[in-house]
């Protein structure tokens, strides 16, 4: 076999064929630090105070009660976690930046920005070629439908994506058993909770070469510090994915 062609910073099209040539499996892999914020409009909730004082009342004249067994802040923070990202309408903005590894070459990727306001999402990330061209691509998520385009003078093509894979950060999370947890962590005096699960931030779709087909996901991973509340604060995404690269014309 020959050697494997380098993917290629021409224009891309998701309907156009790919030129002739070669066709070997490419693999890729996107590497991510990813800075998360949460705009949840939850409020607390209000407590009538005659309520609270009726209530010490009456635990004053009964006998102690048994201590309840300390819970684990882990398993509260993870918990909260899960009830946060899967609430109905959740939106958060994250920034990212990175590197997206081929077998021929290594593309950083800057001015990465994730914006999700309930089932809808836009992506958008800066891809720089190795002789200096940049590409600004850009996805979006709206109504059940998906949507991309390679550069800011592209017209939107419209693509397939199944929906745990549609960029939103955290799409396949619907239980507690879809998030993996690994421990605590310290960081600036305080106790995070770091966690694992499923995402793809940056699809292998996204990578704007002409002779770029057939990609799709492999193990895409998002693994996540919280805090005790469950809110996101930062994390590193590790998307592995394949494709085909033809040779150029």
């Amino acid at each position: 076999m020959g050697d494997t062609p380098a993917v290629t910073d021409a224009s891309r099209s998701t309907t156009a064929a790919p030129p002739g040539g070669a066709r070997p499996a490419l693999a890729i892999l996107i590497a991510m630090v990813v800075v998360l914020a949460a705009a949840c409009g939850d409020k607390p909730v209000a407590t009538n105070p005659a309520s609270i004082a009726s209530a010490s009342a009456r635990a004053g004249a009964s006998p102690a009660p048994t201590p309840s067994p300390t819970p684990d802040p882990a398993k509260a923070a993870v918990k909260a976690f899960v009830a946060l990202v899967t609430k109905d309408g959740f939106s958060y903005q994250a920034t990212f930046s990175g590197r997206s590894r081929h077998a021929t070459d290594i593309l950083p990727v800057t001015k990465g920005l994730l914006q999700v306001s309930g089932k809808n999402v836009l992506v958008r990330a800066t891809f720089k070629w190795p002789g200096g061209n940049r590409d600004a691509v850009e996805h979006r998520y709206v109504g059940g439908k998906a949507w991309i385009r390679y550069d800011a003078i592209d017209t939107y093509h419209r693509v397939t994506l199944r929906g745990a894979d549609t960029m939103a950060a955290f799409a396949a999370i619907h239980t507690v058993a879809d998030v993996t947890y690994l421990g605590p962590v310290k960081s600036g005096g305080k106790t995070y909770y770091q966690v694992s699960f499923r995402s793809a931030i940056v699809n292998p779709l996204m990578i704007p070469a002409a002779n770029l087909t057939e990609t799709a996901l492999t193990s895409p991973k998002l693994t996540l510090l919280i805090d005790a509340a469950g809110k996101p604060v930062r994390g590193t995404a590790e998307i592995d994915g394949r494709g085909r690269v033809s040779g150029q014309l």
